[in-house]
């Protein structure tokens, strides 16, 4: 009620829902209209899958030896580096075309980019901008579906200063790679 209607849910049940069965609280996720899923690792979403849910899932660890089942299954991946998108790539060009949809046959799979400003765990950091842009040029089998951060503090208001300085970060790559994709992507 305090969110516009056009604000998007993307909701995490890695960890078997963390504790309270992940394909029962994707199923009542998916009755309640949320937006997304995410999973940690491929095995999860596949699990979904098999029990029939057909929201869109975000793997956050695609592994590059699950890839071929992440792609079969019509998961999108977490790309956080060139590493983790090369293997994406590298996994799609070889997957057999009659498994895709019709708009992942044209060339266009979803993905999600990570930027890292300021967790300095996983993701793309503002230097690596321009490289990654032209990632996304060349690579036209992909569809960025998402880009997004981790705030390490949005809720601990002695560090809403450094939260500002990450959002700002984030929008400003969120902006240069807005020119360099031809569709609109959400920001989370």
């Amino acid at each position: 009620s305090k969110l516009p209607p056009s604000t998007k849910l993307m909701v995490m049940v890695k960890a078997f829902g963390y504790g309270s069965g992940a394909e029962e609280v994707a199923s009542l996720l998916e009755f309640n209209k949320a937006d997304y899923l995410a999973v940690a690792y491929t095995d999860e979403g596949v699990e979904l899958r098999k029990a029939g849910i057909s929201l869109p899932v975000m793997v956050m660890n695609p592994e590059r030896s699950s890839l071929p089942t992440l792609i079969r299954h019509k998961l999108e991946p977490e790309l956080y580096s060139f590493r983790t998108a090369n293997n994406f790539l590298q996994a799609l060009q070889a997957a057999d075309i009659s498994e895709r949809s019709p708009s992942e046959a044209e060339g266009r799979y979803p993905v999600h980019i990570k930027i890292d400003t300021g967790m300095h765990r996983l993701g793309f950091i503002a230097d690596e901008m321009q490289d990654l842009c032209t990632w996304l040029d060349t690579s036209k089998q992909v569809r960025v579906a998402s880009v997004f951060t981790h705030l390490a503090a949005s809720d601990a208001t002695q560090y809403d200063e450094f939260t500002r300085h990450q959002l700002n970060i984030f929008n400003n790559c969120c902006d240069r790679i807005a020119l360099h994709v031809k569709s609109p992507f959400m920001r989370h």
